[in-house]
């Protein structure tokens, strides 16, 4: 039986149709009088991502095989087990039964399905390409899944390292280095100054907690508020992609992430102008979303992708000259979707060769201060070895 498919309607790609023409959108269809679906997004919750992929590949394949697109939905929706994706899934059922197309089905669930996802569709939708479009999209989400995965487990072991060593040296400093204290105090020896500074700072520590306490509960709350700020986040956006340490591993990333939305959607055939503008909103880097807007004004006003591209300080000039060259021969969506795997791999590859030298780095950082504390505790004690040795004059 062959897929069933709808034109696309204008409100899930913002008033824009796949050809680029805007029209006022229709009237819109009643919701039911049922409780509404979750609005959780993809980004807060990781593992709907993986779930939205698997069924994204699962559609891919019904609908290809001839299955029509509301058998195809109501057949995911008996094999989900997460009861808040099932519920949506037979929303969207209903949705699609009603005789909505699939793209706006999928539009009345935001929080689910992102912008990105339901343009993508939409086009599909009109070029007849619909399990294409669903097999491109599931090819995305689950690379964006690995990724988020291998940086979750390259980041684990040095985050855990430096939490337990802080931890340790902590109660060292403050509980183990007092009781040493003590005992120094009943002889008449000068301390190491390393020793004095030391007891000094555990001293003043535990006996002016609330203070100390209470300034470094303040900093934190201070350095939360300013990076949700909008100074914060752009200063934050604009250290990860200029600090010496880390600029290799996110803009590889980033511009890997950005060129594989593009060439998704350019695939799936999305009009340019309306990729850059779902790029721009699918992105969280400020400076990436200064830099879709500039491109798309440019590309509004017929300048192309090139001037800005290449003009950018965080756009790798290899990947700015493929774009433009793909952009003079016509095949931008596949040289996109090409160089998104390709800087995603870069990306990754940096990524562990940063971690390969953070991890020995935290060791030998943390070791040092071990060792500092262990000569602050072991200087005196060789100095009271040889005052017994000796013995009092």
């Amino acid at each position: 039986m062959p897929t069933t498919i709808s034109q696309p309607p204008a409100k899930a790609m913002g008033g824009v149709r796949p050809g680029g023409a805007r029209r006022n959108a229709g009237p819109r269809v009643a919701r039911r009088e049922t409780a509404p679906a979750p609005r959780w997004t993809l980004r807060r919750r990781g593992s709907w991502r993986k779930e939205i992929a698997n069924l994204t590949s699962q559609l891919a394949i019904m609908t290809r095989s001839g299955i029509d697109v509301a058998s195809a939905i109501e057949s995911l929706n008996r094999q989900c087990r997460r009861p808040e994706l099932q519920r949506v899934l037979q929303q969207v059922h209903d949705d699609v039964t009603g005789g909505q197309s699939l793209s706006q089905a999928l539009a009345e669930h935001p929080g689910v399905f992102s912008e990105t996802y339901i343009a993508s569709v939409s086009a599909g939708e009109a070029s007849g390409r619909l399990s294409d479009v669903l097999n491109q999209l599931a090819h995305m989400l689950r690379n964006e899944t690995r990724l988020q995965s291998t940086v979750r487990t390259m980041f684990a072991y040095p985050v855990l390292l430096a939490s337990v060593s802080s931890l340790v040296l902590l109660a060292l400093v403050l509980f183990v280095l007092p009781q040493f204290a003590k005992i120094f105090a009943d002889y008449d020896t000068p301390l190491p100054w390393i020793t004095q500074m030391l007891i000094g700072l555990a001293t003043e520590l535990r006996t002016r907690f609330w203070l100390w306490g209470s300034l470094a509960a303040t900093a934190v709350i201070g350095l939360l508020v300013f990076r949700r700020s909008e100074q914060g986040r752009l200063f934050w956006d604009r250290l990860l992609l200029h600090a010496s340490l880390l600029r290799d591993v996110t803009r590889a990333l980033a511009v890997g992430r950005v060129c594989r939305l593009l060439g998704v959607m350019l695939e799936s055939g999305v009009p340019l102008l309306e990729a850059l503008r779902l790029s721009h909103q699918a992105v969280d880097n400020r400076l990436w979303r200064r830099l879709l807007s500039e491109l798309e004004n440019d590309v509004l006003n017929g300048r192309g992708l090139s001037r800005a591209l290449l003009a950018s300080d965080f756009v790798p000039p290899s990947a700015a000259e493929m774009i433009a060259t793909a952009e003079r021969t016509g095949n931008l969506g596949e040289v996109a979707c090409l160089l998104g795997d390709h800087y995603e791999e870069e990306g990754q590859s940096k990524l562990r060769e940063f971690i390969a030298v953070l991890e020995p780095a935290i060791t030998v950082g943390m070791g040092v201060v071990v060792a500092t504390v262990v000569l602050a505790v072991m200087l005196p004690m060789f100095d009271l070895s040889t005052f017994a040795s000796h013995g009092p004059n």
